[in-house]
């Protein structure tokens, strides 16, 4: 009795080759279940920036229900004084859109922190510049790290709006300066024009002015940082519009002659084009160029992602649409659909299965 005590006590162990495959079997599926987990992740990152834009576009329907336009998309070089005839040229003011429609994001306390009158880095707007908006950044963008001590704050932002196919940040319409310049266009607004997009420097475009159809015209977009771009390179705002020189102000320099825009971009380069990293394709573009239609007939500019619209989510981007509609754009889209799409009033004839 006993001995049959004894060995219904014992416990039958695992072998070492049994305990190897119930690791392998535990590995494998570890690994099929990551990627549901990151897509699903993805996925909700995803929904929360398709979330930003529409909250966007609504919030500049807002204001156009308020004021009979939309924003302009920067305010730029102004007069310097009513009555002169010279245009203060040294720093624009600035301002882009996403400071405009603060008041119809909830955001009227740090809408009343900015001082629109005020060029962008007056001290009289570090309150405005330094406040974060979450819904600007979007959930699958990377980091940027503040600025370093003693340079103009600013926080990262992963949106931008629509500016057409024109380059009205870098030339405007005057034939010679100083500013304005009467033999050019535009002279009562220093010879910066309308663009064809739905925002422009120191203009505002009203509902009846998209002949395309709100439906068919890109509003806002994603343009966040590139992938693998260091946290410190610093470029990704949109309160203020403008063209910055590289390399980052805190001197590292991450690529030689890195320069960008920022509050928005244009459709002359492809959606996510390429970074440049060493200022061949800026020049190849901006060569023979003096008035705001001229790059787009350099084929290099097609790949200065600097310029473009881009995003982190695999595939494409997402953009809000000028009637409130969000869409997911491939980035494989075909350039002349992807302009069409970017202009308000090109009469072009576009059907929703190009895009």
């Amino acid at each position: 009795m006993a001995s049959t005590s004894r060995h219904r006590l014992m416990r039958p162990g695992f072998t070492l080759i049994e305990l190897l495959v119930v690791i392998a079997i535990i590995a494998v599926l570890i690994a099929l279940l990551l990627p549901a987990v990151q897509s699903a992740r993805e996925a909700a990152r995803r929904a929360q920036c398709v979330n930003n834009l529409k909250q966007m576009a609504l919030a500049a329907h807002n204001y156009e229900s308020s004021n009979g336009t939309f924003p302009i998309g920067n305010r730029g070089i102004t007069p310097s004084y009513p009555g002169l005839p010279t245009c203060y040229s040294v720093n624009p003011i600035g301002h882009s859109a996403f400071v405009f429609i603060l008041p119809y994001l909830e955001g009227g306390a740090h809408y009343n922190a900015w001082n629109v009158l005020r060029v962008y880095n007056s001290v009289s707007n570090n309150t405005g510049t330094m406040t974060k908006v979450a819904g600007y950044i979007c959930p699958t963008d990377t980091d940027a790290a503040p600025d370093p001590a003693g340079v103009f704050p600013i926080v990262q932002a992963s949106y931008g709006t629509v500016r057409g196919l024109y380059e009205t940040l870098v030339f405007n319409w005057a034939n010679v300066g100083p500013l304005p310049d009467l033999t050019g266009q535009y002279p009562s607004t220093c010879n910066q024009g309308p663009g064809d997009g739905m925002f422009s420097v120191e203009w505002a475009h009203s509902i009846s002015s998209v002949t395309d159809g709100l439906s068919n015209t890109l509003f806002f977009g994603e343009m966040s940082r590139f992938p693998n771009e260091p946290p410190g390179s610093n470029f990704m705002f949109n309160f203020t519009a403008g063209w910055w020189a590289g390399p980052p102000w805190n001197a590292a320099s991450y690529w030689p002659n890195d320069s960008r825009i920022t509050s928005g971009a244009t459709a002359v380069p492809k959606l996510n084009a390429p970074p440049d990293t060493i200022g061949n394709v800026q020049n190849a573009c901006f060569a023979n160029c003096v008035y705001p239609p001229d790059w787009i007939r350099n084929t290099a500019c097609q790949n200065w992602g600097q310029f473009a619209f881009r995003s982190l989510h695999p595939g494409g981007a997402n953009f809000a649409m000028a009637d409130g509609s969000v869409k997911f754009l491939k980035s494989s889209i075909s350039l002349p659909t992807y302009r069409a799409l970017a202009t308000r009033a090109s009469s072009e004839v576009i059907s929703a299965d190009q895009y």
